[in-house]
């Protein structure tokens, strides 16, 4: 009876490293921990210890996939293709840059060299299994890589999108986000940086100026799969971009203590101050008027929605647009709501008749009512130790 070999045999070859065999190659600088589609290290010095503990009990941990690759000049090097955070935990530790956790109470408190000469050959002697790859090419790697964690929880939307894109479009957004108002913005925690919700929520800002208002995160991979080859409006992008950051700057300080520090509402007005680009930048007289009228309409919002429903009407009607479009904030409907009630406000547009109004917010009301649009959790918020940053705020 004869044998069928499978087409994917070449990449079913396993062998076995020791943790030694890795510090080498890195200490020879022929490992590459940072492929351009992985995502950032995430792990907190917690889990690394972890980790660390289990290798000194000898317990199993998930296999690692490593592509080598060898020059015409023979260099070799070793390629993290999966596997990354393990490897980076151990070389870490041996370093000296973290100590053992409570996992391991008669080591808690000890680094690498204060251990005894036993457990540090324990740690060298540890074996990983690996997965070896053969020589492909970057496509062929980012499409393992992404099978690899389609399924893995830990990995969010955007981290995915990361393993998948690496054309012109990810890269803009990329690079949008590397810009230095982030950092002081307030918007971002240091774990959502590492966790590239910051770049998703860019791409939303980006997309949502260039293409008009998104129905929450469902266009983004459109964009993304759209512009992988080519994104055309890049340079448009980068010049509105840039006069928006600078006229926050003026507006505001950052953070703050108003609702444009949340990123529901820093949404809304990123949108509408693209919308009003051919006026920016403002000039001093206007400028401070704008500011003082975000601050008022900030307090505005804020009490409107500390009110029952009876007693928003006396308030201005701006004000009471607005905060209908703060609950299920990403939907479109309410988007639109937010955006109205800005340029009523801020940018002085006549304001809807009562009649228009009250079909504006019925609307919205009624769709974001439905149970089956209503928003649920993605499987990894559920999952993750870190939900609450996995999706916006929204105010109940």
């Amino acid at each position: 009876m004869s044998s069928i070999t499978p087409p994917n045999a070449r990449f079913l070859d396993a062998t076995q490293y020791t943790v030694s065999w890795f510090w080498k190659r890195l200490n020879a600088d022929e490992l590459d921990m940072k492929p351009p589609y992985q995502r950032k290290p995430v792990w907190q010095e917690q889990q690394k210890a972890f980790l660390v503990d289990s290798i000194i009990n000898g317990y199993p941990v998930p296999e690692i996939y490593l592509q080598t690759t060898i020059s015409h000049e023979g260099d070799e090097v070793h390629t993290l293709v999966d596997g990354q955070q393990r490897i980076r935990a151990c070389m870490e530790f041996i370093a000296g840059d973290f100590p053992l956790g409570e996992a391991t109470p008669e080591l808690e408190g000890k680094y690498f060299d204060d251990l005894s000469e036993e457990v540090r050959l324990r740690i060298f002697r540890y074996k990983f299994v690996i997965r070896s790859l053969p020589e492909l090419n970057e496509s062929e790697v980012r499409d393992i890589f992404g099978r690899l964690n389609r399924n893995n929880v830990a990995l969010n939307r955007q981290e995915l999108r990361h393993s998948t894109y690496w054309g012109p479009f990810i890269s803009a957004m990329e690079e949008f986000a590397q810009d230095s108002f982030w950092l002081k913005s307030g918007l971002f925690t240091t774990n959502a940086v590492r966790r590239m919700l910051d770049i998703e929520y860019v791409s939303e800002i980006i997309t949502a100026g260039l293409y008009g208002l998104q129905n929450k995160k469902q266009r983004l991979d459109y964009y993304y799969a759209e512009f992988e080859a080519d994104f055309p409006d890049y340079e448009h992008a980068r010049l509105v971009f840039d006069k928006i950051i600078a006229q926050l700057r003026v507006l505001l300080d950052w953070p703050n203590p108003t609702r444009w520090s949340r990123k529901v509402d820093f949404y809304t007005l990123f949108v509408e101050l693209w919308n009003q680009q051919d006026k920016l930048p403002l000039n001093a007289g206007d400028a401070a008027e704008v500011s003082a009228r975000l601050i008022e309409m900030s307090s505005g919002v804020s009490h409107v929605l500390s009110l029952e429903a009876d007693d928003q009407s006396t308030q201005e009607p701006a004000f009471v647009i607005y905060a209908r479009g703060v609950r299920n904030s990403s939907d479109i409907g309410s988007r639109r709501l937010r955006s109205r009630g800005i340029r009523q406000y801020i940018w002085g547009e006549d304001a809807l008749p009562e009649n228009e109004v009250d079909k504006l917010l019925d609307s919205a009301e009624r769709k974001n009512s439905n149970p089956h649009l209503s928003r649920l959790p993605s499987a990894e918020s559920l999952m993750s130790a870190d939900a609450d940053e996995e999706e916006e705020e929204e105010e109940e």
